[in-house]
């Protein structure tokens, strides 16, 4: 890890909003009974921009109620262990307003509402009602449909979007910004803006009258060329000769269209083998690959081209840390010195070293994730924080304890993520490390433990206190810095061995 040098030392300067909501949509709303549509309330971000010109800016600071429908099937055999396919359904502008039974006029909130239809409905299925002169945001939109996940049974892999008319439009916006969430889209009688053609990159089945003169079969033919010249396979194209604006009956009415979203599915974001209580096992990630140098402050992520990113995993066999909502996750981060495609590097110190060890692993309680970093590249924490979100996806993680921490480059990563991660990341232990400068480590609000020796003659000491320093300065009173006499960079050995540290970090949790 000496070859890691100070010139490499860059900052992680980020602003992120995560809000915890205060309760789930079950315990403010009357309860989901299989087979009923239940008119449901959810409290989002404030619409400040102008969604119908593709202005989807929220102010978190301002909330707005958003009346749906909420529909739990009563037919299991679409049902995984992972749970229910997910159907979002938008109106057109016909139904906007405070009449939450305009919405079951059309669609899949009127398919819902029949009882005979409804005996055989795979899916959840969501049918929001946009206020009255207002346009779909999809911003808003990703924010319902992240809160129905929290709080039902849902199948991440297989969510999919459909509207009709605006809500064409809508499906295509929601589409545009959350590609990596949404396995499939239908909009009916939809347009879009052909410039975004790019960021639809899931399946779509679109459908429109040649005859209609709302909204002109050649806007949407126009969106659909230029997705597939943008280079998406999947993309079909229905076009009713001789029907007008109503495409969409005929449309819900068939049988294929339904067959076809449950045959979608987002691909996995990790592939690994089961967890084996005790055992250290190898896994991989599909995440946006990084863009620019994140040595030289580009922390910068291509949402269109994948990046795989090889880790260790491991799942306690000790549960005594365990709660119900899952083990607490440490994020470990290696040094500038164990870069490349060996994973087996990655145990020569640090958790990984831990997790190895057939005696310490008995009583280790963290789930413990520790990936590798490609050859002369720095940690992206943008990227690290989208493999913490699939991480906890992916196995039994209680997002209120997620850690994280690393030596020297990671020790850099590790300030770069408490820099953008607050409300995702309960605690930070930088090792040897430090941001650019103490203006970019004065936004962390994260609970930090920093270490260092003072004799490092490879990162130096004083940028580090400045850090800590200024971090301190900025009103976070949760903050620690152990200076090691005599030491130099190595101090990740006695740190790392220090129960005291791992302690702490079990003290520490995101308030809800």
């Amino acid at each position: 890890m000496r070859s890691f040098l100070l010139s490499l030392l860059t900052t992680f300067a980020f602003a992120v909003s995560w809000t915890n909501a205060a309760e789930t949509l079950k315990d403010s709303n009357p309860e989901a009974i299989p087979g009923q549509q239940v008119l449901m309330k959810a409290e989002l971000p404030a619409q400040t921009g102008n969604a119908r010109r593709g202005d989807f800016q929220l102010d978190e600071s301002k909330t707005e109620t958003m009346d749906f429908w909420f529909f739990m099937p009563s037919d299991e055999t679409a049902k995984t262990d992972d749970g229910f396919p997910l159907m979002l359904f938008l109106h057109g502008s016909g139904e906007r307003g405070d009449d939450p039974t305009a919405v079951k006029n059309h669609g899949p909130a009127k398919l819902c509402d029949n009882p005979e239809i409804a005996k055989t409905w795979k899916f959840i299925t969501l049918s929001p009602q946009c206020k009255r002169g207002a346009y779909w945001s999809p911003l808003q939109l990703i924010k319902l449909i992240d809160q129905v996940c929290e709080s039902y049974p849902v199948d991440r892999s297989r969510i999919y979007v459909t509207g009709l008319s605006m809500g064409g439009y809508g499906t295509w916006s929601v589409a545009s910004v959350a590609g990596s969430k949404i396995a499939a889209i239908a909009p009916i009688c939809g347009w879009f803006d052909t410039e975004k053609a790019s960021t639809i990159t899931m399946p779509v089945w679109a459908f429109h009258g040649d005859a209609d003169q709302a909204v002109n079969v050649e806007s949407e033919r126009a969106m659909i060329n230029a997705v597939k010249d943008a280079g998406n396979p999947d993309v079909i194209f229905t076009v009713y000769p001789g029907v007008p604006h109503d495409s969409w009956t005929r449309t819900y009415a068939n049988p294929l269209l339904y067959d076809w979203l449950l045959s979608k599915r987002v691909p996995p974001t990790i592939e690994s083998p089961a967890p084996v209580p005790g055992k250290q096992l190898a896994g991989s990630a599909k995440l946006p690959a990084k863009i620019g140098n994140p040595f030289r402050g580009e922390d910068r992520l291509d949402p269109n081209r994948k990046q795989t990113v090889r880790f260790w995993f491991f799942q306690p066999s000790d549960d005594s840390a365990k709660t119900d909502a899952g083990y607490p996750l440490l994020l470990f981060l290696h040094g500038g010195g164990e870069g490349g495609d060996n994973l087996e590097v990655l145990k020569k110190y640090g958790p990984p070293k831990l997790c190895a060890d057939p005696e310490r692993s008995k009583t280790w309680k963290f789930f413990t994730v520790s990936p590798q970093c490609n050859q002369g590249s720095g940690w992206s924490p943008k990227q690290l924080l989208l493999l913490i979100d699939a991480v906890c996806e992916k196995y039994p993680i209680d997002r209120s304890r997620v850690y994280v921490t690393g030596p020297s480059m990671g020790g850099v990563g590790t300030w770069g993520c408490a820099a953008i991660g607050e409300g995702k990341i309960a605690a930070v232990a930088p090792l040897c490390g430090h941001l650019s400068s103490p203006e970019a480590a004065a936004t962390v609000k994260t609970p930090l433990w920093s270490f260092h020796g003072d004799a490092d003659n490879v990162v130096s000491l004083d940028r580090d206190r400045a850090c800590v320093d200024a971090v301190k300065a900025n009103g976070n009173e949760d903050v620690k810095f152990t200076v090691y006499p005599g030491v130099g960079h190595n101090c990740w050995d006695i740190t790392y061995d220090n129960q005291e540290l791992y302690d702490w970090f079990l003290s520490k949790s995101l308030q809800k």
